[in-house]
């Protein structure tokens, strides 16, 4: 395949997904409260607009749910860990909730500085006017 598609191989080389398993976020802890500040709206028309909207998420990866702002459980259909080669994020960890919502989380900043919080970003599609919701997020570890 190399020799046919070197494009497509070297593509393959650089990124690649890791399994569940291998989700970084566990080293520090199983459990997350994940808050936002802000919600951000973006309607049919392709407007999007910001709007003070302050709560918090859980994430219970020994249960596979997540508790969302309006305290509603979710169960969490899959994990995955995606690793970009010469990243300076290095990991990146996605939840794809049943209800179709994701959360992109990373361990860095754009500096590459790590730490134990998580910030990212969870995206909520949409039906009628508001096609998409998204509130950036701060995780941390619970104790």
């Amino acid at each position: 395949m190399a020799k046919k598609h070197p494009f497509l191989a070297a593509l393959l080389l650089a990124t690649s997904t890791a399994h569940a398993a291998d989700n970084p976020m566990w080293r520090t802890s199983l459990l997350w409260t994940c808050t936002f500040s802000t919600l951000i709206r973006c309607e049919r028309s392709t407007d999007c607009s910001s709007h003070s909207d302050q709560g918090s998420i859980k994430v219970n990866y020994p249960e596979n749910s997540l508790v969302d702002h309006a305290g509603r459980s979710h169960p969490i259909k899959r994990h995955y860990v995606q690793t970009v080669a010469g990243s300076p994020i290095g990991n990146e960890v996605k939840i794809e909730l049943a209800t179709n919502e994701v959360i992109w989380l990373s361990a860095a900043d754009g500096g590459g500085t790590f730490s134990d919080n998580w910030t990212g970003a969870m995206v909520s599609p949409g039906v009628g006017v508001i096609v998409q919701e998204l509130r950036p997020l701060i995780c941390a570890p619970e104790s």
